[in-house]
């Protein structure tokens, strides 16, 4: 079981709305010691979830798109805070999966985090499964397009997006996935069109 935190700035965006972007434009420097309270806040609370008995840890932003923050504001506040909350569970837990919303998203610099597993949305945004292959040694997560194809189905569409998830990677360093929050209204049927395509590419 992988317990969900929240990034530091997506936290902040969670409680101010979109206040916080006229916040970083305006007054930087009232933001960064009120995030940094947000980082240590949350360091701890992923500590708590792991001594309370979870696996590993699901990191996600909300703030690390182009179409959410400008670059500099990535590197001055989503990046750094972050990083801070990272490096603050590395070590402790077996699996921390960072997750990155959106659209546009700077994968590279993501990339460097010491996490364990990425995921974000694959099929709608680079970089390709294929391409991110190259440029991260740890688990991929995705392959699957949640909104549509994993709802809309057919079955057989499921279990073509898994197969090429698969070649995409050579089948190694790969958890099908989809690319985000799996809708609660996806068919069984669907579900077990993935099971089915994972277990078949695997033979």
């Amino acid at each position: 079981m992988l317990h969900t935190v929240f990034a530091p700035l997506t936290v902040a965006r969670k409680l101010a709305g979109e206040r916080l972007h006229d916040d970083l434009r305006a007054r930087p420097e009232a933001v960064a010691p009120a995030l940094d309270a947000i980082a240590r806040t949350m360091a701890r609370y992923a500590a708590a979830a792991l001594e309370a008995g979870a696996d590993g840890l699901f990191l996600a932003t909300q703030t690390a798109s182009a179409d959410v923050v400008r670059d500099h504001e990535l590197e001055s506040f989503e990046l750094p805070a972050t990083r801070r909350l990272v490096e603050s569970v590395a070590g402790r837990t077996p699996l921390l999966m960072l997750h990155v919303h959106g659209r546009a998203i700077p994968f590279d610099r993501l990339a460097a985090l010491p996490v364990h597993a990425i995921n974000w949305h694959d099929r709608l945004t680079p970089p390709a499964l294929a391409d991110a292959r190259k440029r991260f040694g740890g688990a991929l997560v995705g392959g699957l397009r949640e909104a549509e194809t994993l709802r809309r189905g057919p079955a057989a569409a499921v279990g073509e997006e898994v197969r090429d998830a698969i070649r995409q990677t050579g089948g190694r360093g790969l958890i099908v996935a989809p690319g985000c929050v799996l809708p609660l209204d996806v068919p069984e049927a669907h579900l077990d069109a993935v099971v089915a395509a994972v277990k078949g590419g695997r033979a």
